[in-house]
């Protein structure tokens, strides 16, 4: 794959620019390698910044107990889950936080370290060095099974996915010097608003890096689907009766409260349950179509709700929405970025009027003055 490869896009553009497609082979090739404008990776890695920030932050004042090779989880127990019949709960072969070995301070630092390339990484500074740094740092703090969380796979596919995008995107700048290009590209939607009617460069690798995102995410979701259908509370729609009512918390008042109106109350966990199903199983037929977008994104924002008020997992559902946000066009994400730049302190998003172009006057007299002005020049 080129790095150089790029297609010039100017004004309101659609996610890319290519022929017509004819036949299916021709469809395929467009949808992995048609060049693309980056705003929707630049939106992604935002987000996805955010959300590794969010993640590994609160571990602050407790590295060495979660990830020191003297905490929780030490050299003697990682030696043993290599020695597990299945192996180990997850991959542990290498981790940049053990070359901290049994030092606290350099275990603390690398920790500081990582929290300052993510913030990097999220405010689009040396993509192309940040974007590897940021996919080491998760894959290693995700290598200790004593933080093991259900969401930590959707972070390293984010990671991952976002690396592969800013690895190749875009051209290397020839304003820069030699020793800078290798840093990323300069325009990277936080730090520049585009103008109005300038022209833009479609990147391959920013379509390509979505899209193995979006089609990898959307296996993740199916495969989910699928799986709940192996356990009989899915099929008889009482799989949210447990995480409501756990066993060893829920008491006998607590129980008797729901029995006021049973009927309604397992006729509406049946329909979530289902709902849940369909919407994980049907994914990939709904989620690249524009006109089912409050299906996808409903659903994403109802399964955040719900993950984190009844199983309590408050990462899982920050993950699937923003994966599911992969799914927006780039008309879809500049009709979001003009949203938000009316709101106050955003206004750097909205795009600039262009130096060449000058707005047309509104009135005879203001046309009058126009040609007054330009003889005056002349």
């Amino acid at each position: 794959m080129s790095k150089n490869r790029s297609v010039p896009m100017s004004g309101k553009t659609s996610e890319a620019v290519s022929e017509p497609a004819e036949g299916p082979l021709r469809a395929w090739v467009r949808f992995w390698f048609a060049p693309a404008d980056p705003i929707g990776l630049h939106a992604v890695r935002v987000l996805a910044g955010l959300l590794f920030i969010g993640w590994l932050l609160p571990f602050a004042g407790h590295v060495e107990a979660f990830f020191g090779l003297q905490g929780w989880f030490d050299t003697q127990a990682y030696v043993d889950a290599g020695r597990l019949p299945e192996g180990p709960p997850q991959p542990i072969n290498w981790s940049i936080l053990y070359l901290a070995g049994s030092n606290p301070a350099f275990l603390n630092l690398l920790y500081w370290v990582s929290i300052l390339i993510l913030a990097l990484f999220t405010l689009g500074v040396c993509t192309r060095i940040t974007a590897v740094l940021t996919w080491v740092i998760v894959v290693s703090f995700t290598a200790n099974p004593v933080t093991l969380y259900d969401a930590d796979t959707l972070l390293v596919i984010l990671a991952f996915y976002l690396m592969i995008g800013y690895v190749f995107l875009g051209q290397w700048e020839a304003w820069l010097p030699p020793w800078a290009r290798i840093l990323g590209p300069s325009d990277t939607w936080l730090f520049r608003r585009p103008s109005y009617g300038e022209e833009r460069t479609g990147s391959v690798a920013a379509n390509l890096a979505l899209r193995l995102l979006q089609v990898h995410f959307g296996i993740v979701m199916v495969a989910s689907g699928l799986h709940k259908l192996q356990f009989g509370e899915w099929w008889s729609g009482a799989a949210f009766w447990y995480p409501l009512h756990p066993p060893l918390t829920t008491t006998f008042e607590q129980a008797r409260q729901t029995t006021s109106n049973p009927t309604a109350y397992l006729v509406i966990l049946s329909l979530g349950a289902y709902a849940t199903l369909a919407w994980q199983i049907a994914f990939p037929f709904f989620a690249w179509r524009p006109r089912w977008r409050w299906l996808l994104i409903g659903g994403a924002v109802v399964g955040w709700l719900g993950l984190a008020f009844m199983y309590q997992l408050p990462l899982f559902g920050p993950a699937i929405f923003v994966c599911s946000l992969s799914y927006l066009t780039t008309p879809e994400w500049e009709r979001l970025r003009d949203l938000l730049a009316r709101v106050p302190g955003l206004g750097r998003l909205r795009p600039r009027a262009a130096a060449a172009q000058n707005p047309a006057p509104k009135s005879s007299i203001g046309r009058e003055e126009s040609s007054f002005v330009a003889a005056r020049q002349r």
